[in-house]
Order: structure tokens, then C-alpha cells, then sequence
């Protein structure tokens, strides 16, 4: 009787016992070796995102914006590439070195006083993913840190004629500060102009999952806040377009009062950078 897999190209064919026995024996290339490491950790890359991603993460948690297909799949390419190089946005290097080589003086600019940003307790938390959504592990749901990090964003809201505050449109069950962007001809900030044409841009909101943030930031006041522990940088940032600011950042949730003082600051800082005139 014929197998159907004779049928089949010879490369196909699975091999019988003295077939592994010929493989087991024969020397293995420099090169077969490189391919045989890239292709399983590729592999074991992707199981674990899949697992990630649509077992461990609840549905009404994941971002609106990595639900699409060609989003999830340029996400996807970003994590391969920083697991690759071992990247996990704890280093703001080169959030630093844009600033120095930048041509553009708005971006020199810093929010944050010398000095002024303490040393966050650690440990950092760890991340789900090092691609979108972005999310933190271990959550921190405490109710009372909720209502106060939220109560921070009505206050700015309250503060700033140009603030309002809503429903986040990037990200399922987040709360948004929205800023509007003035007409033309007036200048218009960089990391403004990188937006949607909506005059209604959305630069922080928080994970109701985990409550954490995603702000945009002054670059330099990114690096600090990255350095000093509060902040990983955005898997997206510096790539430019909608989410690629070089200074978009997830800032921890906060742990304890003290804490929520410290992030609500840096969701100030922020509204104070995209509200700066471009110069």
C-alpha cells in the first residue's frame, strides 16, 4: 500500500528511525545551529504572547487599537525585536540622546524641578507584554487609590480651560484627559501635530485594569521619570505617528497616598508639555 506521503515533496516527509539516527549522528553547521535557536525561540516567543495576550489578559482589557489585526501585528514585530535585544523601557538613553541631537528647542524643555522627582520604592512592576496593550503585573485595584488618582484628572481638568475629561477612545474602560488643540493659524505643538485631525487629543488616561498610565511627556522629564523608577517607556515611542512621542510613557500605579501625590504630578507635568507653545 502507498503511503500519502510518498506523495509529497521529500522535504516533507517524516523521517523513520534510522532517518533520526542519520540526523542525530551528523555533524551540525555553525549556521543550522543559528537557525535551529532563532526559530524555536521565535516560536516559543509567539506561545508565549498568544498566552499573554488572549489567556491571561481579559478581553475588556486589552486596547481598543491592538484589537485591529495590522495593530496587533505591528506590536507583535516591535516585542519580537526588543525580546531580541533585551529591551524592557527601563532605559532612557535614548529618550536623552533625542533630546541632545534634536534641532527642535521645545524639546529641551523639562516640567519637572531639579531634584524635584524622588527615587520610587522598588521593586518596578513587571509587564505583560513589551508591545500594546501595555498593561503592569502585579494590578493595583484598591478602590480608595481609583477614586483618588481619577479625582486628580477632574481636578486638572477643572484648572485648565482647555482640559475636559472622558472616556478614553484608545483604551477600553480608561479615563481620559482630553486637550483641545487651537485652530489654525496658531503654532501647533509637535507631539500634537503627530495626532489624528480631531481637535480633541488624548495625551493621558488610566487603566481602569491596573491603574496605571499612559502619558505623554517632555522627553527629558520622560528620562527622569524612567530613571528615578516611576516610568517605563511606551513599546511604540519614538517610532513617531499617533502613539509614537518620544516621550509617551506607563507610569506605575501608585501603591499608597504618597504615591498618587507623585503620579498626579506627572499627569500635571504632562498637560503642562502639550499645552507649551511650539516655538
Amino acid at each position: 500500500m502507498t503511503m500519502a506521503s510518498t506523495y509529497l515533496p521529500s522535504w516533507l516527509h517524516l523521517p523513520n528511525m534510522a532517518g533520526l539516527r542519520r540526523i542525530y549522528n551528523h555533524p551540525v553547521t555553525l549556521g543550522t545551529a543559528i537557525l535551529a535557536y532563532v526559530g524555536l525561540s521565535t516560536a516559543w516567543f509567539l506561545i508565549k504572547d498568544y498566552y499573554s495576550y488572549y489567556v491571561v489578559l481579559p478581553a475588556d482589557t486589552r486596547g481598543t487599537l491592538s484589537r485591529r489585526p495590522s495593530v496587533y501585528f505591528w506590536s507583535g514585530s516591535v516585542r519580537l525585536v526588543r525580546a531580541i535585544r533585551g529591551l524592557d523601557g527601563t532605559d532612557a538613553r535614548p529618550i536623552r540622546r533625542f533630546a541632545e541631537e534634536s534641532t527642535d528647542a521645545i524639546y529641551k524643555r523639562s516640567f519637572l524641578q531639579p531634584g524635584g522627582l524622588k527615587e520610587r520604592r522598588p521593586p518596578r512592576p513587571e509587564l505583560l507584554m513589551q508591545g500594546i496593550p501595555h498593561r503592569q503585573i502585579p494590578q493595583v485595584l484598591d478602590k480608595n487609590l481609583s477614586e483618588a488618582l481619577e479625582e486628580r484628572y477632574r481636578t486638572l481638568a477643572k484648572q485648565y480651560q482647555q482640559l475636559s475629561i472622558g472616556p478614553s477612545r484608545i483604551e477600553p474602560n480608561a479615563l481620559a484627559l482630553f486637550y483641545t488643540s487651537p485652530a489654525p493659524p496658531a503654532t501647533v505643538h509637535p507631539d500634537i501635530a503627530a495626532e489624528p485631525t480631531s481637535p480633541m487629543i488624548e495625551f493621558a488616561h488610566i487603566h481602569h485594569s491596573d491603574n496605571s498610565q499612559h502619558i505623554v511627556l517632555a522627553p527629558l522629564d520622560a528620562a527622569v521619570a524612567i530613571e528615578k523608577g516611576w516610568a517605563v517607556r511606551f513599546p511604540l515611542a519614538g517610532g513617531g505617528g499617533v502613539a509614537g512621542q518620544e516621550g509617551r510613557v506607563m507610569v506605575y500605579a501608585p501603591r499608597d497616598d504618597t504615591e498618587i501625590d507623585v503620579v498626579g504630578m506627572l499627569a500635571e507635568r504632562g498637560v503642562q508639555w502639550v499645552m507649551s507653545d511650539a516655538v
